[in-house]
């Protein structure tokens, strides 16, 4: 078969998909994903014991912030990706940044520090389990967003997986704020970046195989 025909066969094939579809669905696992997170942070890693004093302080809201720009940018890549033919450029684009501005905060901060101020910034007092429990507490939206995507018609499996798990590692390391004492750019801009990374990496990974046409 010619490449032009068997590209018109599997246009024929395409699922029809209303352009209200994806975000009206990806809303409503984002809201299911943050609700499990929220219940995984409560139970299991518990709520920081000085919860009300921190969000009375700055820094707080804008690691908050932060990680919800990424949940932005990461909701709108995935349900760009969630329908062919559509560019998540502008995603990406804002995505980048978010990035770029907040990690130039880190460093700005990080610069003027002393050989032992870096060391405690970088590894301030949980930096051996804040990206695993981002993504753990990220995994079941991963996995919701990702079925949502099955019910869609992405053409990139992976880049969509990426964008569904980095959507989702974002959602949850905003919601990871409210157990993590943290409160400084440079372990913000490593250690949480890192888990919504990783997050987005499963996700590519399990969209290669569960987007498959």
């Amino acid at each position: 078969m010619r490449t032009p025909e068997l590209i018109e066969l599997l246009a024929a094939d395409t699922r029809s998909v209303s352009p209200a579809a994806a975000p009206r669905r990806l809303a409503l696992a984002a809201l299911a994903g943050a609700g499990v997170a929220l219940a995984l942070v409560i139970v299991w890693l518990q709520p920081r014991p000085d919860l009300a004093r921190a969000a009375s302080g700055g820094f707080f809201w804008i690691k908050a912030a932060y990680t919800a720009a990424l949940a932005t940018a990461g909701f709108l890549a995935t349900e760009r990706l969630g329908r062919p033919g559509v560019s998540a450029r502008s995603a990406a684009l804002m995505a980048l940044a978010v990035l770029a501005l907040f990690e130039t905060m880190a460093i700005l901060q990080f610069a003027p520090m002393t050989d032992a101020a870096r060391l405690g910034a970088i590894q301030g007092v949980s930096w051996t389990v804040c990206s695993r429990h981002i993504v753990m507490v990220a995994a079941p939206m991963t996995l919701i967003c990702l079925l949502v995507l099955r019910r869609l018609a992405p053409t990139r499996p992976m880049a969509a997986g990426f964008a569904a798990g980095a959507f989702s590692g974002a959602v949850g390391a905003t919601v990871y704020g409210l157990h993590c004492p943290e409160a400084t750019f440079v372990f913000v801009g490593l250690w949480y970046t890192l888990g919504v990374l990783v997050s987005g990496l499963i996700g590519a990974v399990l969209g290669r195989f569960m987007l498959r046409w």
